[in-house]
């Protein structure tokens, strides 16, 4: 038994005699190889299956916000002014630049952590990218609510609105709480107290129409209402923790139920019909009311209620970023995800889109209803969906069996076939009335024999 044992040994060392050189050469590898910190991880590069759709929502167009994108040459031209950006906030908050330097080198390694890719800069270069990007993010925002005169940015409507949108690329992002700690070396003004404030109210305008009623202009209510909606996740156990990561993740919690999270089950959505063959079926639209999530569907009595939603030329960009946040992120809460994935059953052609405009659940801004449908089919394209929300699937469920009922589905065969365009219901009420006459000629002849 030694005897053997003392080959098999002799023969490993002479293969590790023969493959010595390859494997000194993959030990070294593997040495500079350092795990990630998955917990950490936060920002991502979106996944090349979901970029290659539209590269250009995924990809900023005036500014590099964070290591990604750092050194494109068509975004160099914003770097002057963001270190102007910079000097504005040492002289706001006092602090010497050695402090925030200081800052940033401790906290270093965690932020590193937080990028889903290993970062080309190296340390001196990485913390300055952090530094200069972070402290424009909240000198920005700040001077978004007092609005200086001749600011470089908002003295140019176009220049705004690109930085707006290019702020909420997954792929051009800061770790959440290195903008908070810094914004906390500020003094809060009466207004804005944190910087969840502050950013709350740079993206309110924009993107909270769709969510909240009229009365969402009201800022200080909307911040109330907001800042409750927030707090709500976080002191809740049972639910998915709300910590916010970075402003992708902020503005995917502006749409989420504000009252608790629905329960996900393990099945999928797999059919619902559209929107006008619902309507021809006798299911009555309805616009919600109150102060609820976009995402609050609902189906009872015949009526599907869907909160009034807007399509405009920012919101291919911000839903597929939140949607690449959900899938690297949040892959069993993907709730807005099963939002699009319902509304890309119920658009499929020009006619749901001019139902929904019609019915005021919709406001269509782009005006190519065509445009319209077609986005919304391709948002969920090369998407994977592991699990509904259990509200999705109890209300496809309904509104399925409500169609398939034999009388409501010979009623939208009928509407279908006869009334859904001008031509059919001219050419519909062009034989009824050839029948008419054809009958009243037989009725006639019939007379006239007696």
């Amino acid at each position: 038994m030694k005897e053997m044992e003392l080959q098999q040994n002799g023969f490993i060392q002479r293969e590790n005699e023969e493959n010595r050189d390859l494997i000194i050469r993959m030990e070294t590898m593997l040495q500079s190889i350092e795990l990630p910190l998955v917990s950490n991880c936060c920002i991502y590069k979106v996944p090349q299956k979901l970029r290659k759709l539209n590269e250009q929502a995924y990809t900023p167009a005036i500014v590099s916000i964070g290591p990604f994108h750092y050194g494109d040459k068509r975004l160099v031209s914003m770097e002057d002014l963001k270190l102007k950006y910079l000097k504005s906030f040492l002289e706001r908050t006092q602090k010497g630049l050695g402090d925030l330097i200081g800052y940033i080198k401790k906290s270093e390694e965690i932020i590193r952590c937080c990028y889903s890719e290993t970062i080309e800069q190296t340390g001196d270069d990485f913390v300055k990218i952090i530094l200069t990007d972070a402290c424009f993010i909240i000198e920005y925002f700040i001077r978004s609510l007092e609005w200086p005169q001749e600011d470089p940015l908002l003295a140019k409507p176009w220049l705004r609105c690109d930085v707006k949108l290019d702020l909420i690329l997954l792929e051009n992002q800061l770790p959440w709480f290195v903008l908070e700690d810094l914004f906390n070396l500020t003094e809060p003004s009466s207004e804005v107290s944190s910087f969840f404030d502050v950013a709350f109210h740079y993206f309110r305008v924009h993107f909270l129409h769709s969510i909240l009623p009229n009365e969402a202009n009201n800022s200080n209510f909307t911040l109330h209402y907001f800042h409750k909606h927030y707090q709500q996740y976080i002191m809740k156990p049972d639910q998915v923790s709300m910590q916010l990561h970075n402003l992708t993740d902020l503005l995917r919690v502006f749409y989420l139920p504000p009252d608790r999270l629905p329960k996900r089950g393990k099945q999928t959505v797999k059919h619902l019909y559209s929107a006008s063959r619902l309507v021809e079926a006798g299911v009555k639209l309805h616009v919600g009311q109150g102060y609820q999530s976009v995402l609050d569907l609902q189906f009872a009595k015949g009526v599907l209620t869907i909160p009034r939603f807007e399509v405009c030329h920012w919101t291919e960009t911000l839903i597929r970023n939140v949607i690449a946040f959900e899938q690297c992120h949040y892959p069993f809460q993907t709730y807005i995800t099963d939002y699009i994935i319902l509304l890309d059953f119920l658009i499929d052609t020009t006619q749901d889109v001019d139902t929904l405009v019609d019915e005021g659940i919709m406001t269509n801004t782009l005006g190519d209803s065509n445009a319209v449908a077609k986005m919304i089919n391709n948002l969920c394209l090369n998407v994977v969906q592991e699990n509904v929300s259990s509200s999705y699937v109890s209300l496809c469920t309904k509104l399925n069996r409500f169609y398939e009922n034999p009388f409501h589905k010979y009623k939208a065969v009928f509407m279908h076939d006869y009334l859904s365009t001008p031509w059919k219901i001219t050419s519909f009420a062009a034989a009824i009335l050839l029948l008419l006459l054809t009958l009243v000629q037989a009725i006639c002849s019939v007379i006239s024999l007696f």
